[in-house]
């Protein structure tokens, strides 16, 4: 988890730079920076885009999944044991509180997904 602490706090920095985009909710540059730095490996984090995995399901097509709160998410994320194999780590309880803030502004009345 160091590295990733290490990785998030630049990344927040350069993430504070970027400018919104008009019909697009705020996004925390934390939260995002901690989905560059724990989940871009495997998962596309971004609003478009393919994984890098392909067995790693993009992140805005987790988010416009019908069904997912903001609870199922968290719960999801809590849940280590929920995890596939090679989503092998633990996350504090204040790590899943931005990704799933991150997570959420992912979300789009129009989204289609990517295939």
């Amino acid at each position: 988890m160091m590295r990733i602490a290490a990785g998030v706090g630049a990344m927040a920095l350069l993430a504070a730079c970027q400018t919104a985009q008009p019909g697009v909710a705020e996004v925390d540059p934390e939260g995002h920076a901690l989905a560059q730095a724990a989940c871009a490996g495997c998962h596309s984090v971004e609003p478009y885009g393919l994984s890098p995995n392909p067995d790693a399901p993009e992140w805005p097509v987790i988010a416009n999944t019908p069904g997912l709160t903001r609870e199922t998410l968290t719960t999801w994320l809590v849940e280590a044991h929920n995890y596939p194999e090679q989503m092998d780590f633990y996350l504090e309880e204040d790590e899943v509180e931005l990704l799933v803030n991150y997570m959420l502004t992912l979300r789009r009345e129009d989204f289609h997904p990517p295939y």
